[in-house]
């Protein structure tokens, strides 16, 4: 895939492509993660659910607007309840 120019919008905003969000398979209402790099780039990937704390990405569960993984909810847990 070609690399494209686009301008920001006046609110900052910036719009896929559609031949680019196709091939990336990034149908519209996917979430994505923007990561900004040292050296002044901006990575767009698809969304992964990852750990608030550790940062880890296996068997992730939701509470309360948390992604959490199990390791650090038992450590969680036992911080609270002790």
């Amino acid at each position: 895939m070609d690399k494209k120019y686009k301008k920001l919008t006046k609110s900052r905003g910036l719009t896929i492509p559609r031949d680019m969000a196709e091939y990336l398979d990034l149908p519209a209402g996917t979430p994505v993660d923007l990561t900004a790099t040292g050296d002044g780039r901006l990575i767009v990937s698809k969304h992964v659910d990852s750990c608030r704390f550790c940062g880890g990405m296996e068997r992730i569960k939701e509470f309360g607007g948390i992604f959490c993984c199990p390791h650090c909810a038992t450590a969680l847990y036992e911080e609270v309840c002790r």
